[in-house]
C-alpha cells in the first residue's frame, strides 16, 4: 500500500504534522506552523500536478488560498491574539518574493535572444505585442464598460504577456530550444519582459496621479529608468566585475552578496522615486552581463525558487481577501478571456508568420508556445491594485484569466504536434505565401541524391564529406536565414531548400524514395522521422534512412519504426572519447591530451570562422 512515492510523502508529512502539533498548542511558533503547512501542502500538490504536466506555480497559489480561507474562518480577536501582524508579514514576504523573481528575471535577460534572430524576433515580437494589446484592449473596452483608459490598458497588457517559465519548461521537455521557433519564442519573451518592466515602472507614477496618465510624469519616470540603467551598467563594468570575480570563489559569499545587491538597488530606487520592482530587474541585468554569468546563475538559483515560493504563496493568500462574490460574478467572463488568449495568440502568430513569409509549422508553434499569460502579469496586477489602477474586480479577473491560461496552455503543449497535424490543411495559405521551392537554378537532379534535413554541425560535417567527393547535398530547413545564407554562398556544395520537412507532400515532391541517402538532423522531429521511415519503407525500402537523437529511448523507438541507423550523439561521443582516452592516458603528464586539445581547439575555431554569421543560428 505504501509503495507509491506520493503516498509515502503524504504519510510522512501528516505524521510530522501530528508529532509537531503539541509544540504549537500554546500558540507559539504561529508563523512557522502556517508556513510549514503551506509548503508541505504545496509539495503534495506539486507531485500531483507534475503527473499531468502542470506548472508548480499553481500548487503554491492553491496552498496560499487554502491557508487564507482557513485563517479567514477565525474571529478578529483570535487572529490578533494568535497571529499578530500576519497581514503585514505576508505583505513583506510578497515584496521580497517579487524582488527576487524580477532580479532573477533580469539575470536571465539575454539580449542575444533578440539579436540572434533580430529580423524575425522584432517583426513577430513587436507585431505580437502590438496586435495582442490592441485586440485585448478593444475587447475589454466593449465588455468592461466604465473602466478608465489606464485600467483597460494594463488589463490588456497583463493578458498580452506570456510566461517565460512555462515556455522554457515546454521547450526543455520537447528539446526545441535550438529550433527556429524556439529561438524566436525566447527572443519574443525577452522583448516582452523589457516592455513589461518599462510599463511596470510607470505604475508608481500612476499611483501618485490617481490612475491618470500624465505624459510629463511618464517621461520623467522613463528618464529615471534609463539613468538608472546607465548607472548600473557603469557599476557593473568598473566595480562589480572585479568584486564578483572574487566572490565566485565562495558560493556563500556570492549568494549573500547577490541578495544584498538585489535588495539594496531596490531600496535605493524606492527612496529616489523609481519603481523598486524595476530596480530589482535592472540589478539582475547588471549582474547578468558579467562574464561570470553561468557561475552566478548556478550559485543563486535557490533565490529563484525561494522568490517563487514567497510570491505565489502570498498571492494565493491575498486572493482570499477579495470578496468571493467577485470571483463568482466574473468566472464566465474570465473563461472567455482565457479562450481569447489561448486561441487568439496562435491566430495572431499565424497572421504574422504569413506577413514575414514563415512556413505554417513554425508560425503555429510560435503561437502555440506563447498562448498563455505570464507570471509577471500577476505582479503587474498586484501592483496595479496597490496603485489604484485596478479595483478588486479587475484584479480578480486578471488572476482567474492567468491561472486558466496556465492550465489550458500546459495541457496544449503536450499535444502541440498533434494539434498542428490536425490543422495543417488550414495552414496551407501560410506555406503558399512563403518563399517558393526553388532548386532549378542549382542544376540539381532528384535521383540518387543525398537529402539532409535541418542544418547544424552534424549536417555541416556530412555536407563537407560529400564536398570532398565533389557531390552536392540537398539541405532542407525551415529557417529562412539559413537557406538564404547558402543560397548566396556560391562555393558551397549545399543546395538549400526552404521547406517543411514534416510535410508528406515534400517527401514526395522532392523524391525521397529516389534518393541515395536521407539523413535527418532535426532537433525535435521524432514524429516526422517516424513518418519518413514509414514512407520510405512503403515506397523504396532500399533507401537508407538515418536519424539523429541524443536520447536512448528515442533511439530504440526509431529503430523499432524502421530507421536504418540512429546517430545517437551521446553514444558516439562516449565511444570516440574512449578512443582518445586510450591513446592519451599513458602519455606523460605534460603531453597527455595536449595535442588532441589543440586539434579540437583549432577545429572548433575553423568551424566558427568558416561558418561566419550562420554559426550563431546553430
Amino acid at each position: 500500500m505504501l509503495h507509491s512515492h506520493p503516498l509515502r510523502i503524504a504519510v510522512l508529512f501528516v505524521g510530522t504534522l501530528l508529532l509537531a502539533s503539541p509544540a504549537y498548542a500554546g500558540g507559539g511558533g504561529w508563523l512557522i506552523k502556517p508556513l510549514g503547512l503551506m509548503l508541505g501542502g504545496a509539495m503534495l500538490i506539486t507531485l500531483v500536478l507534475s503527473k499531468i504536466q502542470q506548472t508548480s506555480i499553481l500548487s503554491f497559489i492553491a496552498m496560499g488560498v487554502v491557508m487564507g480561507l482557513a485563517i479567514g474562518g477565525y474571529e478578529e480577536d483570535y487572529l490578533l491574539a494568535h497571529f499578530p501582524g500576519l497581514d503585514a508579514i505576508v505583505s513583506g514576504f510578497q515584496q521580497v518574493g517579487i524582488a527576487l523573481l524580477l532580479f532573477i528575471a533580469g539575470m536571465e535577460f539575454d539580449i542575444g535572444s533578440i539579436t540572434k534572430r533580430a529580423r524575425l524576433v522584432l517583426t513577430n515580437g513587436i507585431g505580437q505585442i502590438v496586435l495582442a494589446l490592441l485586440l485585448l484592449f478593444l475587447v475589454a473596452q466593449a465588455l468592461l464598460q466604465g473602466e478608465s483608459f489606464s485600467t483597460l490598458f494594463y488589463f490588456a497588457l497583463c493578458l498580452t504577456l506570456s510566461s517565460t517559465i512555462i515556455i522554457r519548461t515546454a521547450l526543455d521537455t520537447r528539446g526545441g530550444g535550438d529550433s527556429l521557433q524556439g529561438q524566436i519564442v525566447m527572443g519574443i519573451t525577452v522583448l516582452q519582459d523589457l516592455v513589461a518592466i518599462i510599463l511596470l515602472a510607470q505604475l508608481l507614477g500612476l499611483k501618485e496621479t490617481g490612475g491618470v496618465i500624465v505624459p510629463g510624469a511618464a517621461l520623467l519616470i522613463l528618464a529615471k529608468l534609463v539613468g538608472l540603467a546607465l548607472v548600473l551598467w557603469g557599476l557593473s563594468k568598473y566595480i562589480l566585475d572585479p568584486v564578483v570575480k572574487y566572490l565566485t570563489k565562495s558560493p556563500e559569499l556570492l549568494f549573500v552578496s547577490a541578495l544584498g545587491w538585489c535588495m539594496g538597488v531596490a531600496s535605493v530606487c524606492a527612496a529616489i522615486g523609481i519603481s523598486p520592482e524595476a530596480g530589482a530587474f535592472l540589478a539582475g541585468v547588471s549582474v547578468g552581463i558579467l562574464p561570470y554569468k553561468l557561475d552566478i546563475e548556478d550559485k543563486v538559483e535557490p533565490l529563484k525558487s525561494f522568490g517563487m515560493v514567497l510570491f505565489f504563496l502570498t498571492l494565493g493568500y491575498g486572493l482570499t481577501k477579495v470578496d468571493g462574490q467577485v470571483y463568482q460574478d466574473d468566472i464566465i467572463l474570465a473563461g472567455f478571456f482565457v479562450a481569447l488568449v489561448v486561441i487568439g495568440k496562435p491566430i495572431l502568430s499565424i497572421i504574422l508568420g504569413w506577413l514575414t513569409k514563415l512556413k505554417g509549422r513554425p508560425s503555429f508553434m510560435i503561437g502555440g508556445y506563447l498562448n498563455q499569460c505570464s507570471e509577471i502579469s500577476l505582479i503587474i496586477a498586484l501592483i496595479a491594485r496597490e496603485a489604484g489602477v485596478f479595483n478588486d474586480r479587475m484584479f480578480a479577473l486578471v488572476v482567474l484569466t492567468v491561472i486558466g491560461s496556465f492550465i489550458v496552455s500546459s495541457f496544449g503543449h503536450l499535444y502541440i504536434n498533434e494539434l498542428y497535424a490536425m490543422l495543417r490543411g488550414m495552414l496551407r495559405f501560410v506555406d503558399n505565401h512563403s518563399a517558393p521551392y526553388q532548386v532549378e537554378s542549382f542544376d540539381f537532379e532528384f535521383k540518387d541524391h543525398v537529402v539532409v534535413l535541418s542544418y547544424n554541425e552534424l549536417s555541416g560535417e556530412i555536407a563537407d564529406f560529400y564536398a570532398q567527393r565533389g557531390e552536392k547535398v540537398l539541405l532542407m530547413d525551415l529557417d529562412p536565414e539559413v537557406t538564404e545564407f547558402f543560397k548566396n554562398k556560391e562555393s558551397s556544395n549545399i543546395i538549400p531548400l526552404y521547406a517543411d520537412m514534416e510535410d508528406p507532400d515534400v517527401w514526395e515532391q522532392f523524391a525521397f524514395d529516389k534518393a541515395k541517402l536521407v539523413i535527418s538532423c532535426l532537433d525535435e522531429g521524432q514524429e516526422a522521422e517516424i513518418g519518413i521511415s514509414q514512407f520510405l519503407k512503403q515506397r523504396s525500402p532500399d533507401v537508407p534512412f538515418l536519424a539523429a537523437t541524443s536520447s536512448h529511448e528515442e533511439a530504440l523507438e526509431l529503430y523499432e519504426m524502421g530507421v536504418r541507423y540512429v546517430i545517437q550523439t551521446d553514444y558516439l561521443a562516449s565511444k570516440k572519447f574512449r578512443e582518445v582516452f586510450g591513446e592519451e592516458i599513458d602519455k606523460s603528464g605534460s603531453e597527455a591530451f595536449k595535442e588532441k586539445g589543440e586539434e579540437h581547439w583549432k577545429a572548433t575555431r575553423e568551424i566558427k570562422e568558416g561558418l561566419g554569421e550562420i554559426f550563431k543560428f546553430v
